[in-house]
């Protein structure tokens, strides 16, 4: 009788075991961000091994400086937006490859920088330049 009780032990923990791991496997697809993000009022900088969602920061620009923009697209889906308050965006991009350029900026306001992804990973860097 100890030997079958002993082995419905150890179906139970294989079980616990099995359904914990299925468990956890399936929470890691919900993931939004995982990585770091600093911004100032000269840049805007996101580096990421995933991000499933968008980030936003606001920098304050005068007329004629641009925004340096710099690219590392790893994996996923990288889209991108520069928009002055309520105006069209002065530069959106949809799914983004590995890139440096330069945004100008035709007049002074606030603009929103604007970083989404789609199990994506890499390394946003946006710098104000005078």
């Amino acid at each position: 009788m100890k030997m079958g009780s002993g082995l419905r032990g150890r179906v139970s923990v294989f079980l616990v075991a099995m359904l914990t791991l299925v468990f956890l496997c399936s929470c890691g697809n919900d993931v939004t961000f995982d990585g770091s993000k600093t911004g100032d009022a000269d840049h805007f900088d996101i580096e990421f091994k995933v991000l499933n969602t968008s980030y936003t920061h606001e920098l304050d620009m005068n007329e004629g400086e641009s925004i340096d923009v710099k690219i590392e697209a790893e994996s996923g889906d990288i889209s991108l937006s520069i928009q002055k308050e309520n105006e069209e965006p002065i530069y959106r991009g949809n799914k983004v490859e590995s890139a440096n350029f330069k945004v100008g900026v035709e007049s002074a306001g606030k603009y929103t920088l604007t970083v989404t992804g789609k199990m994506a990973k890499g390394h946003v860097v946006f710098t104000r330049e005078g």
